[in-house]
C-alpha cells in the first residue's frame, strides 16, 4: 500500500494453513518451547526477530499488537532483522532472538517440510487477521488482461492439472481483490 501505490490488485490466493480464511490470514507468534506457556505481554523486554521492516506478517502486525503493552520506550530491548521468516525461526532456535511473528502459511510449510526445526519451538498466539499478500500488475495494464489474469489463476486453482502443486503449496483457491481491500493495514 505504501512502496507501490499505482499497482492494480488482480487478487489473492486462498490457503489451507491454520490461521487462513479465505484471502485472510494471521502471523503466528513463535517463541522457543521453554516459552510455551508465556503471553505476548511476556516477552517485554525481550529480543524479537523480524524478517524485514517493509513486512506485514512479520514486522507490522507484530508492532501493531505490541504499541499497546509498551510502556515509556520500546516493547523489545532488541529486533533482530533475519532477512526471511525461516532464518527468524533460526535467530530463536539460537538464543539471538526469543519471539517473531511468522506468517501462517511459511509456518505451515515449515512444519511439513522441516518439521525438526520446528521440535525447539512453539506457537504463543496469533496476530489479527488480515489481507494476505496480493498478486499485482502494472498501472498500466488494461482490464481486459487484468480479468484474463483472474481467469487464468481461477484455473490454476481449480484444475485437477495443478493440484499437486496447489496442495505442495497449500493454496486452495483464488479470490478476486481490489486494492482498496487492503486499506485496512494503513491503520
Amino acid at each position: 500500500m505504501t512502496a507501490l501505490p499505482d499497482v492494480q490488485v488482480v487478487g489473492g490466493f486462498h490457503y489451507s494453513a491454520p490461521g487462513c480464511d479465505g484471502v485472510n490470514y494471521r502471523s503466528a507468534l513463535v517463541a522457543r518451547r521453554e516459552d510455551q506457556n508465556k503471553t505476548l505481554a511476556d516477552f517485554f523486554g525481550r529480543r524479537a526477530a523480524c524478517n524485514a521492516v517493509d513486512s506485514q506478517s512479520g514486522f507490522n502486525a507484530l508492532r501493531k499488537m505490541v504499541t499497546p503493552l509498551a510502556q515509556e520506550g520500546p516493547f523489545f530491548s532488541r529486533v533482530v532483522i533475519s532477512g526471511s521468516h525461516q532464518q527468524s525461526l533460526v535467530e530463536i532456535v539460537d538464543q539471538r532472538a526469543d519471539l517473531a511473528a511468522i506468517d501462517c502459511v511459511t509456518l505451515a510449510l515449515v512444519q511439513r517440510y522441516e518439521p525438526q526445526r520446528m521440535r525447539e519451538l512453539t506457537v504463543i498466539g496469533y496476530t489479527p487477521s488480515t489481507p494476505g499478500l496480493p498478486l499485482i500488475t502494472a498501472a498500466q495494464t488494461p482490464p481486459e488482461t487484468v480479468q484474463c489474469l483472474r481467469e487464468v489463476l481461477h484455473t490454476l486453482v481449480t484444475s485437477a492439472r495443478y493440484a499437486e502443486l496447489c496442495a505442495s503449496t497449500l493454496i486452495a483457491g483464488f479470490s478476486e481483490q481490489s486494492r482498496e481491500a487492503y486499506r485496512v493495514l494503513l491503520n
